[in-house]
């Protein structure tokens, strides 16, 4: 049998292996090498997948890289950094949108959301949560944390996301990754941004959670800040 023939053939295994068991059935780095067969369909992924795995630490590390970080490693490529960006990029709105018209009318409601929104996320993020009159989530809108408190992102760009969602009430969700779930002063400074912006346009918040170590914690429920 040629190389030809065992490469096509190695793919269908892999195939067929996944569609048996699911990716429980796979390591990180076979479900990164199949990934990456519809990204580079004529290259030997095998060994891009352990280079990946090796340098970034897990699937969910590769996956959440920087573009620029993912074409230094070779045989990746300018289509192969933009694909592992793209499946990233679709789970989180994938994640964002699966609430859609999900009644959060309590704490414990809120933070099952915020819990499955962030489960495997690492990266510095913070999710609005818009809610309509009867607590139903109409969307998230998901925002760098840096992005904010930098002040990159201004109060009049914001006041505009939050006015054109339609939302009556917001929760905002941070994400801590793999940090426990204790606030911290930036966590504050979020509070406080949304806080007076929320008053100025009208708008209610609900609560701020912040995510971390698999757990929640309830800025309004432990009282550590007055909104």
């Amino acid at each position: 049998m040629n190389d030809k023939n065992t490469h096509a053939g190695h793919r269908s295994r892999m195939r067929q292996r996944f569609l048996a068991s699911g990716q429980d059935g796979l390591f990180e780095h076979e479900l990164l090498e199949l990934i990456l067969f519809y990204a580079r369909p004529v290259v030997n992924t095998n060994g891009i997948a352990h280079d990946l795995t090796d340098q970034f630490g897990s699937l969910s590390k590769v996956l959440s890289a920087d573009e620029e970080k993912l074409r230094e490693v070779k045989g990746v490529g300018a289509g192969g950094a933009v694909f592992l960006k793209l499946i990233n990029d679709f789970g989180l709105r994938y994640m964002r949108n699966s609430h859609s018209s999900e009644t959060l009318s309590d704490r414990k409601q809120l933070c099952s959301c915020i819990s499955q929104q962030f489960k495997g996320i690492e990266a510095r993020i913070c999710n609005i949560l818009c809610l309509s009159t009867r607590s139903e989530l109409m969307r998230t809108i998901t925002l760098p944390i840096d992005e904010l408190l930098c002040g990159s992102i201004t109060p009049k760009e914001l006041a505009a996301m939050l006015l054109k969602s339609g939302a009556a009430a917001v929760c905002i969700g941070i994400n801590h990754g793999k940090d426990l779930a204790i606030p911290k002063d930036e966590d504050y400074r979020i509070a406080c941004i949304f806080g007076k912006l929320l008053s100025a346009i009208g708008i209610g918040f609900s609560d701020l959670v912040i995510f971390g170590s698999g757990r929640c914690f309830s800025m309004r429920g432990s009282g550590a800040f007055a909104f």
